[in-house]
This record gives structure tokens, sequence and C-alpha cells, in this order.
């Protein structure tokens, strides 16, 4: 009888572990919240890693329901849907928000709402015609991403400088025996180096003592002298204009008088040449004017 009795015990505390059990897990998965329940989809773009059936639906920080599907859509490989079913009290609305967020560093993903202004409108929902909320992507996607971006980036970085080194080394190798050379150079002169650069010091010395006269000689000028020599500038350029407008009217109808005195006289030097050449060519005739003519005579009488 003893046995028998603990056999019952044994089997009233397993089926009370398995009722326990069933409970719990219908407690942590809200099915017996009052009300009943709501089916809404999510729609993702990008990989949802870390997204599993049963996974918790968040709102604004508090648990709400589960996902209860997860779809690939074959005609666009990007998206991923999910459904998810939670509390009908809750305030689903037309404006309201969903993302991935992650757990830690456990990479457990699950979906969390938040927003919804009181004056929006609740998002339409039915188990046949599933209410619609486009996810935003996730600080973990963004992360991701940008991951991804800069790591193109910097393989393109590492592979156009390795190109442009195979491309450019032989003068790489050029350059750097110039280098070598002209460090080589400056070695085995250092001497004269050290020679030029204390002469250096000197020159600067002689630079700014004659920097220090010039600043003297500008304050020695009287600024009324300036203003005198100025006020003679200017004197000066007033007389300069006068002397050019009189140029300009003697351009003018003096210029032409002085153009028929200079063909008058060009007319009286070719006259005066011509009687130069009349007097080497016949000097007599030129003198004596033309001979008269020596009458002739013949023997016959």
């Amino acid at each position: 009888m003893e046995t028998r009795a603990n056999y019952a015990l044994i089997g009233v505390f397993t089926l009370a572990v398995i009722a326990a059990a069933f409970s719990f897990l219908l407690w942590f998965s809200g099915a017996e919240k009052p009300g009943g329940r709501k089916t809404y989809k999510i729609i993702f773009s990008g990989s949802v890693s870390g997204l599993t059936i049963g996974g918790v639906v968040l709102f604004n920080g508090v648990r709400v329901g589960s996902v209860t599907k997860i779809d690939l859509l074959p005609q666009d490989p990007s998206r991923v849907d999910a459904l998810i079913d939670v509390y009908a009290n809750v305030p689903v609305r037309a404006d309201t928000k969903a993302r991935l967020e992650y757990t830690g560093f456990t990479g457990v993903a699950s979906v969390a709402l938040t927003g919804g202004a009181l004056d929006a409108p609740p998002l339409l929902t039915s188990p046949q015609q599933p209410g619609v909320i486009v996810a935003e992507s996730s600080e973990f996607q963004d992360l991701i991403a940008t991951a991804r971006r800069v790591a193109a980036q910097a393989s393109d970085f590492f592979t156009k400088t390795n190109r442009l080194i195979d491309d450019n080394s032989a003068a790489i190798t050029a350059s750097v025996k110039n280098a070598e050379k002209f460090s080589g150079a400056l070695a085995a002169n250092s001497d004269d180096l050290k020679d030029f650069l204390g002469t250096i010091k000197p020159l600067s010395e002689k630079l700014d003592a004659l920097a220090g006269d010039a600043d003297k000689v500008v304050k020695a000028i009287n600024p009324e002298e300036v203003k005198t020599i100025v006020s003679h500038g200017a004197s000066l350029a007033a007389k300069l204009d006068k002397i050019a407008a009189n140029v300009n009217r003697f351009s003018g109808s003096g210029l032409r008088q002085y153009e028929a005195l200079a063909a008058d006289g060009r007319k009286t030097l070719e006259e005066f040449n011509q009687a130069v050449r009349a007097l080497e060519n016949n000097p007599q005739q030129f003198l004596l004017g033309k001979s008269p003519q020596i009458p002739e005579y013949s023997g016959a009488r």
C-alpha cells in the first residue's frame, strides 16, 4: 500500500509540474490576456537575422504579443513578411512604427512597435486581411550596412593603391634612390652646409639693421614736405596738360602750314639741284647764256 501511495504522489506531482509548465507557457505567450488578439503583418527589407517564430513583440518596451509566422517572398528576395499577434487592447494606429531590436549581444531579435498619435485612426486589421506596417531599418541593420559600405570602400582603396604602386614602381624606386643620393650629398657636404648656415645669421642681422634704418628714414620725413611735393606734382601735371593742349592745336592748322612750307622747300631744292647739274655739264653756257651762232664763209667770190 505504501508503495502504491508513493507512486500516486509521484504521479500527482508530475501532473502538477506539467500543468504549471503549461500555464507558464500560456502566460509567457500572452494567450491568457483577456479581450482576444489581433493579427498584423510587418514588412521587413533586408535581413531579419535573430527573429524566429515565437519571438517577442514589444510595444513601447512592454511585451504585448509574439511572432506567429515568417515568410520569404520569391518575387522580392529582399523582402521578409512576418505575422504578429498582439493583445486586442494594444493601441496600434495607422502611424505606428515597427523595427527590429536586439537583446544585448545574444543576437535574439524582437519586433518593437512604437509611436502612434492620439488623434491617428486605429490600424484596421482582420485574420483574413491583416493590417500592414512597413518596418524601419534597425540600428543593427544600419550598422551592418555601414560596415559593409566602409569595407567595400576600403577594399576599393587598397586595390587602387596596389595598382598605383605596381604601375609606378620604377618611378618610386628612382625617387627613393634620388633621395638616398641627396642624403649622401648632404652628409658629404655637411661642413659646407654648416658654413652656409653660419653666413645666414650675419645676413639676417644686416637685414634687420637695414629695416631699422629704413624705419628711421620714414620717421624723419616731414609730412608737410610730402604735402608740398605732392602739390608741386599736381601743378606740374596741370602744366603738362596745357602743353598737351597746345600741341594738339598745333597739330591742326599749324601742322598743315608747315606741310605746305616743306613742299615749297622741296621744290626749291629740286630747282637748285637742276642748276648745279647744268653748271657741271656746261659752265660756259650756264654763265654766258646761249652762244651766238658764228657765220660761215666760203672761198668763192
